[in-house]
């Protein structure tokens, strides 16, 4: 984080800012125990969870965790679970060009780029028919900030969107033409779905959320596109689903374990395509991570109710 935006942050009343190293050592401090000590919140980046329970330990005072990232299954430990401490994340922050992402992914895959790069890569001139977004149905697996952010940007290309959410009876929001269906309705939204979004938050509820019997639902032209945990799809199943063309291919950002091994067998599959981790990447981020960070600073210190609180047993 650069200097200008710790500044800011610093500019909130009474705030005083020490940075902690990945692996939790305290930069330019003699005293660490002292600082962890008066430590009372905590701004969570990529930190592994082993260094962040220690932390909690040694921060008697800590009361509350703000992760840099909309993901918390990193976060909600069983050290931040028992102390009772209060988690907020960055949800919202990153909606933006994930959302973006999607979009160039799903008119990618209507166009067929990856094949006509493929082409491009063996010298063959061979013309191929794409389709439009207004023909085909867009499913959403988590209708959250990104998964509403994805509908919204989708809607002037026409196509029909559906969503899952875990309280449909909430509905879409206003204004949206989105149709909504229960979690337990999974597999319908992939039967009819020419694109599936993979939007979910990573819980215990979650995880594998998508293996071999909910590919086998999917459409043999379908294409699946993975922008938030890796741990949701059974990555050997979505191997061999590729493998075997039970789905047209899949697009995928995230990964069950990161990064991805240059000896993956993933990289030799044709119709898959693989991004490192970057669909949330802008030059935008940091200064939305920090605008969220220093209201929520200026709200604790007024006493007021923070944005984005975790619900830790729900897991987001």
């Amino acid at each position: 984080m650069s200097r200008e935006l710790l500044a800011r942050i610093e500019s909130v009343d009474g705030v005083r800012c020490v940075r902690i190293a990945a692996d939790g050592r305290i930069h330019g401090e003699e005293d660490e125990a002292s600082v962890l000590e008066q430590a009372e919140v905590l701004l969570l980046g990529a930190v592994p969870a082993s260094v962040l329970d220690h932390l909690v330990a040694r921060a008697p005072r800590l009361r509350w965790i703000h992760s840099a990232s909309a993901g918390v299954d990193r976060v909600t430990t069983s050290a931040v679970r028992e102390r009772g401490l209060t988690v907020t994340n960055a949800r919202g922050v990153f909606s933006k060009p994930i959302a973006e992402y999607v979009v160039m992914m799903a008119l990618a895959i209507a166009r067929r780029l990856p094949q006509l790069l493929e082409l491009q890569r063996e010298r063959t001139w061979q013309p191929l028919r794409g389709r439009e977004l207004s023909e085909l149905t867009i499913g959403i697996v988590g209708y959250g900030d990104i998964g509403k952010e994805v509908a919204r940007l989708l809607e002037p290309f026409g196509c029909r969107v559906i969503a899952t959410r875990r309280h449909p009876d909430r509905g879409p929001g206003e204004g949206s033409r989105v149709e909504m269906y229960g979690l337990d309705q999974l597999n319908e939204v992939l039967r009819q779905s020419d694109i599936v979004v993979v939007a979910a938050p990573l819980t215990d509820e979650t995880a594998g959320l998508i293996g071999a019997e909910q590919l086998g639902e999917m459409r043999e032209t379908a294409w699946l596109i993975n922008i938030a945990r890796g741990r949701l799809i059974d990555e050997l199943a979505l191997r061999r689903a590729l493998e075997s063309g039970w789905i047209g291919g899949a697009v995928l950002d995230v990964f069950s374990e990161e990064p991805l091994s240059p000896e993956s067998p993933l990289y030799r599959i044709p119709n898959l395509v693989i991004t490192p981790h970057t669909s949330w990447a802008s030059n935008r981020v940091a200064e939305r991570t920090v605008d969220l960070f220093v209201e929520n600073l200026r709200r604790d210190r007024a006493g007021e109710p923070l944005r984005n609180v975790v619900d830790l047993e729900a897991g987001y």
